[in-house]
C-alpha cells in the first residue's frame, strides 16, 4: 500500500507581480484565515507556512494582538515557519548573506515557538555548490528541491543524495518535476473529486518518479489560502482510494519517514552546482531561467555595494572599535541593516523579474541597509583613528590614515579624499608623506568646494565650521557639523598597507612642485611594471602581461543585440541585428597622468536602434544616440588594469556586452561563488526537442571574477566585475560580461528562447533600465589556475578600495575623545592577519557572537586541497574555539605567542572560529569569583 502525506501550503512570494504591501494584505487575510481554522478544527493537522519566517514579522506588524495566539499553534507543530528568513536566489547573493538568512529566520521562528531543520528549497532558480555544507553548519541534514536539476532529474528519483563542494551530504527528494511544490492547487470539496485528483497526481507524476511507496502530496500555490473544510474532505476521500493511505502531515514528518526507509539504499548522488534546464519530457514549468542573473543590473550593483559595505566594513571595524573601548558594538542597528539587505534578496525580487513599483520600493530598502551602514563605518573607522599617536608627525601637515579592509597586505593605489580650508591658498599638487617622513608618489586628481555634515557621535561634535570665529563653541547654533571645505582628490602610492589595519600618512599642499607625466602614460598607451594596455582607434585595447609573455588583443570590443526577452530570460529576436564597437572612431584623451596613476578616457556616440520593431520580430529601423564612455587606469604597482564604463541608456529592448577574446582554450572556465571557486563546462548541450521549454545557456553567475585557463594551466585570464554576475565563456576562449538588459515585459508576450513568459503578462517600463548606468570592473591577466595567479586578492584590490580617514589634531573638542593625535594605538597597525601570502584562505566575516560577548572570524578554503596557515589577532587571546554556522562551540583551539591560532581546514571548507578576548576570560573569572 502507497502512503501519500498530504502536506497544505503556500508558496509566499513577498512581493512579485504585485508590490509588498499589496500581498501583505493578503497575508494578513490568510494567516487570520489559518487561525481561525485551527482553533475550529483540532483535525487539522498542520499547515506549511512556506520555510520562512519574515511571513511572522510582516502579519504581527499589523496583528500584534495575534502573536500569543500564532505562537501557541508554532509551538503545537501545526503551523511551519523557517528556516529561513525569506526565500533567497542563492546565486545572486553572498554566501555570508546565505548564513545570515538562516540565523535571522531560525532565531525569528524559534522565538515564536519552534522552527523548521532542513533546507526547504523549492522556487529557487538553481542551486549552489556550498548549500549542503551551510545546512549542515545549522544542524540540517535534509533538502526539498525543484528547480536547475536537469540531468539530474533525467537520472535520479525523487529521493537522492546531494553532495556539496566540500564532501557535506544531505539527504535530498525532488519535488515533482513538472509542478514542483504545487502538485494539486486545491482538493475539490466532492470526496468522489478529490479523490480522483490525489489518484491522478499519485500515478502521473509522484508514483513514476520515486523509488519507495511514501509519497509526498504537496496541497497549494502561489498566494494560495488554506483550504477550510481540507481534513473532511481527507477523511472523506481514503475510504475511497483502498490502494492508499492517506496522511494529513507535514513534511518534516515525511522527509524523516522518506530517509529512514531509503537508508542503507543506493541513492543517485548529485554533485555540488546544480544550474541545469529541465531535461525531461515531463517538466513542463520547470525552468530555471539563468538570465534573471542580468536583469535590471542596478540592482545588483547596488546590492553588492551593500554586501561589502557590511561584511568588510561595518561590522569588522566596529568589532575592532568595541574591543578597544572606543565604542560600543552597535548590535541592533547591524541588525537592521542585515534586515533591510534581507529583505531584498526574496527570488522574485533580486533577480529583478517583478513589478516596477516592487523594484523601486528595494532601492530605498539598499538606501537604508548602507545609510546605517556607512555610518557605523565612518563612526567605527573615525573613533579607531582618533586612537591613534600621531603626536611625533608636524603639527603643520595635515594628517590621514589609510584603512585596508582585506585579510592580506596590498600595495595599489589609494584615492586619498581630503577636506582642507575653504580659503586655502592656491596649490597645484599636494605632497603624501609616510610617517617615516619619505614622500610618495602621488599625484592630484580632482579639486571642488564641498558643504557637509561631519558629525560623529563619539566627539560631541558641533558645527566644526559654522560660524567657526564669530562664536565660541558653546554658541555655534544648533545644527551637527556642518562644513565649508575644498574637496582633494589625491591618488598616491604607499609602501606596503597592514592586513586588515591602516597605516598613517601626511599631506602638503604645495604650489612649487612641478608634477611628473609621462611615468605611466605614453601616448595612447599605459605602462608599469606588470603590464602594458594600448588603446587603439575604435576604443579596443591590447593587454600584454609582461609576467607571462602574453599579449591579449581586441580586448573591451563592446556588443549590442536585440532582446524581446524579459525579467527571467533573454531572447534575442527572430531577425537579429547586432551591434558591436569594433571599427567605430572612438575620441580618446588622457584623463589622469602622473607619477601614481595614468588614465585614458575613450568616447563614442553610438546609435543603436530605439526598440523592436512593431512586430517584434527584429530591431527597429528608427536610431537613437547612446553616449558611451569607458575609462582605462592603470596605477604604478598595479598587477590589474581598471576600466570603468559609463553607458547612457537610450534604446530599449536589447542586451550589452563587452567582449574579451582571449585566445585561451580549454574546455571549462571558471568563475567565484558562495563560498567556492565553481570550475563549469563551456559547452553548452540543449536539451532533446521533447523535453525543450527552455534553451540551455552559457551564461553563469560569478561572485566578484571569472575568467579561463589554458589547456596547459600555464596562462590565465580574468575579468573582476563589480556587482554584474552574468558572464559566459564560449567555446573560442571569448570571455563576455553582460552590461546591461533592456526588458518592457514581467513575461514576454512572444519568447522565443522559452515556451512561454515565466510570468504574468505585464508591461515594465523601468525594466528597459532608461537613463546613465556605470559599470566598474578589472581586467587580470595572470599565470596559472586562479589560485596560482591570486585572482582573488587582484579581484578584492579592485572591489575594496583602501579607505581614508582624515582627523584634525589642532582640534581639542573633550577630554574623553580628543582628537589631539596623542592616543594609545600606533601609527601602523594590522588588527587580523593571515600567515603567508599564498594561503588559500578568503575571509568572509568578522562579527560579534549573537550571544556572547565575543569574536566570530568566519574563513573558507578556496582550494581543492587541505590548506594550513595561521590567524593572528591583534590582541591577547584568552580563549579560541572552532564553532558551527549556528555558533555553537564544536572544539577549543591550541593558541600560541597569546595572538596565534594555527588553522588547518580541508579543500572546499567554511571555518568559523570564536575568540574570546583574554581582557574578557580575565574578567570573567574575576566576577565568578565568591568571597565569603
Amino acid at each position: 500500500m502507497k502512503r501519500i502525506y498530504i502536506v497544505p501550503h503556500t508558496h509566499w512570494d513577498r512581493e512579485w507581480y504585485l508590490p509588498y504591501q499589496h500581498y501583505r494584505i493578503r497575508l494578513t487575510r490568510l494567516v487570520k484565515e489559518l487561525l481561525n481554522i485551527l482553533d475550529n478544527d483540532p483535525d487539522y493537522v498542520s499547515y506549511h507556512l512556506d520555510g520562512q519566517s519574515s511571513v511572522l514579522d510582516d502579519y504581527l506588524e499589523i496583528h500584534p494582538e495575534d502573536r500569543e495566539r500564532l505562537r501557541t499553534r508554532i509551538v503545537e507543530g501545526r503551523i511551519k515557519v523557517g528556516p529561513w528568513y525569506v526565500q533567497p536566489d542563492e546565486s545572486l547573493v553572498s554566501g555570508e548573506s546565505l548564513i545570515r538568512n538562516f540565523a535571522l529566520g531560525i532565531r525569528k521562528a524559534e522565538g515564536m515557538g519552534g522552527s523548521l531543520k532542513f533546507g526547504y528549497l523549492p522556487d529557487m532558480f538553481g542551486h549552489i555548490s556550498q548549500l549542503p555544507q551551510v545546512l549542515r553548519g545549522f544542524g540540517m541534514s535534509q533538502a526539498v528541491f525543484w528547480r536547475g536539476l536537469g540531468e539530474v532529474a533525467a537520472r535520479s528519483q525523487s529521493e537522492l543524495t546531494w553532495e556539496g563542494a566540500d564532501g557535506s551530504e544531505l539527504f535530498a527528494y525532488r519535488l515533482s518535476n513538472q509542478l514542483g511544490y504545487s502538485e494539486l492547487f486545491h482538493l475539490y470539496s466532492d470526496p468522489g473529486k478529490a479523490a480522483e485528483q490525489i489518484r491522478g497526481a499519485v500515478e502521473r507524476h509522484l508514483s513514476p518518479a520515486s523509488g519507495i511507496d511514501t509519497l509526498l502530496l504537496m496541497v497549494g500555490v502561489d498566494h494560495m489560502e488554506p483550504q477550510r473544510d481540507l481534513s473532511r474532505i481527507i477523511r472523506e476521500a481514503a475510504p475511497l482510494l483502498p490502494e492508499y493511505e492517506l496522511v494529513f502531515g507535514t513534511l518534516d514528518e515525511f522527509l524523516n519517514e522518506a530517509e529512514r526507509i531509503t537508508h542503507g539504499k543506493n541513492l543517485f548522488k548529485a554533485f555540488g552546482e546544480l544550474r541545469d534546464t529541465n531535461r525531461v519530457t515531463t517538466g513542463a514549468f520547470n525552468f530555471l531561467l539563468a538570465n534573471v542573473l542580468s536583469s535590471r543590473m542596478y540592482l545588483k550593483q547596488a546590492n553588492a555595494q551593500a554586501q561589502y559595505l557590511l561584511e568588510r566594513w561595518a561590522e569588522p571595524f566596529s568589532v575592532i572599535a568595541s574591543d578597544l573601548g572606543a565604542s560600543s558594538y552597535p548590535t541592533g542597528l547591524l541588525e537592521q541593516s542585515w534586515t533591510y539587505l534581507l529583505q531584498n534578496h526574496p527570488h522574485d525580487s533580486i533577480c529583478g523579474c517583478s513589478r516596477d513599483e516592487v523594484h523601486r520600493q528595494m532601492m530605498t530598502r539598499f538606501d537604508w541597509s548602507t545609510e546605517i551602514s556607512g555610518q557605523l563605518r565612518d563612526e567605527a573607522l573615525y573613533s579607531l583613528m582618533a586612537q591613534i599617536d600621531a603626536s611625533a608627525l608636524p603639527k603643520e601637515r595635515i594628517v590621514f590614515h589609510a584603512i585596508n579592509p582585506l585579510e592580506r597586505t596590498r600595495r595599489d593605489i589609494v584615492m586619498a579624499e581630503l577636506y582642507l580650508p575653504a580659503n586655502e591658498p592656491s596649490f597645484r599638487t599636494i605632497d603624501i608623506y609616510d610617517s617615516e617622513g619619505n614622500r610618495l608618489p602621488s599625484q592630484l586628481l580632482d579639486v571642488r568646494p564641498e558643504f557637509r555634515c561631519v558629525h560623529h557621535h563619539e566627539t560631541g561634535l558641533r558645527d566644526m565650521a559654522m560660524l567657526h570665529n564669530a562664536a565660541p563653541p558653546e554658541e555655534r547654533g544648533i545644527l551637527p557639523g556642518l562644513e565649508y571645505s575644498l574637496k582633494a582628490t589625491v591618488a598616491f602610492m604607499p609602501q606596503t598597507l597592514p592586513a586588515l589595519g591602516y597605516a598613517t600618512f601626511t599631506a602638503v599642499p604645495n604650489r612649487k612642485r612641478v608634477p611628473e607625466r609621462g611615468i605611466i602614460v605614453k601616448g595612447h598607451s599605459l605602462e608599469n611594471e606588470w603590464l602594458k594596455a594600448d588603446v587603439h582607434f575604435d576604443g579596443s585595447i591590447t593587454l600584454y602581461d609582461k609576467k607571462s609573455d602574453q599579449c591579449y588583443e581586441g580586448l573591451l570590443v563592446f556588443e549590442d543585440g536585440g532582446d524581446g526577452g524579459d525579467g527571467y530570460t533573454y531572447s534575442a529576436p527572430l531577425i537579429d541585428e547586432v551591434f558591436t564597437s569594433r571599427g567605430i572612431q572612438a575620441a580618446v584623451s588622457v584623463s589622469a597622468d602622473g607619477e601614481a596613476l595614468g588614465a585614458l578616457r575613450i568616447e563614442r556616440s553610438w546609435e543603436l536602434p530605439a526598440a523592436l520593431a512593431p512586430d517584434r520580430k527584429r530591431r527597429a529601423s528608427e536610431r537613437r544616440t547612446c553616449r558611451l564612455v569607458t575609462e582605462v587606469s592603470l596605477g604604478v604597482e598595479d598587477e590589474w588594469l581598471g576600466v570603468k564604463v559609463t553607458f547612457d541608456n537610450q534604446a530599449a529592448d536589447h542586451r550589452l556586452r563587452v567582449a574579451f577574446p582571449t585566445g585561451l582554450k580549454s574546455e571549462t572556465s571558471w568563475a567565484s561563488a558562495a563560498f567556492d571557486l565553481v570550475e563549469r563546462s563551456v559547452k553548452v548541450v540543449q536539451p532533446d526537442e521533447e523535453a525543450w521549454i527552455e534553451d540551455a545557456v552559457g551564461v553563469f553567475p560569478n561572485h566578484g571574477f571569472a575568467g579561463i585557463t589554458d589547456a596547459g594551466g600555464k596562462l590565465g585570464f580574468a575579468v573582476a566585475p563589480l556587482g554584474l554576475p552574468e558572464c559566459e565563456v564560449a567555446a573560442d576562449g571569448t570571455l563576455y560580461l553582460t552590461l546591461l538588459r533592456a526588458v518592457g515585459y514581467l513575461g514576454s508576450p512572444d519568447p522565443l528562447t522559452i515556451v512561454s513568459g515565466a510570468g504574468p503578462n505585464f508591461p515594465t517600463p523601468d525594466g528597459q533600465c532608461p537613463g546613465t548606468h556605470t559599470f566598474r570592473f578589472a581586467l587580470v591577466p595572470h599565470q596559472g589556475r586562479p589560485l596560482e595567479g591570486e585572482v582573488w586578492r587582484k579581484a578584492h584590490e579592485h572591489h575594496l578600495a583602501v579607505r581614508t580617514v582624515q582627523m584634525r589634531h589642532a582640534v581639542t573638542v573633550g577630554e574623553k575623545n580628543a582628537t589631539d593625535g596623542t592616543g594609545a594605538l600606533p601609527m601602523t597597525q594590522s588588527f587580523l592577519q593571515l600567515g603567508g601570502e599564498r594561503h588559500p584562505f578568503v575571509l568572509s566575516v568578522l562579527k560579534k557572537a549573537d550571544s556572547r560577548d565575543s569574536i566570530l572570524i568566519r574563513l573558507f578554503n578556496a582550494s581543492d586541497v587541505t590548506g594550513r596557515t595561521t590567524l593572528r589577532w591583534w590582541q591577547k587571546i584568552g580563549e579560541a574555539y572552532s564553532v558551527d554556522l549556528a555558533e555553537n562551540r564544536i572544539a577549543p583551539l591550541t593558541i600560541s605567542d597569546e595572538h596565534e591560532i594555527a588553522i588547518e581546514a580541508d579543500g572546499k571548507k567554511i571555518l568559523t572560529i570564536e575568540v574570546v578576548p583574554r581582557l574578557q576570560v580575565v574578567a570573567s573569572q574575576l566576577s565568578s569569583v565568591v568571597f565569603s
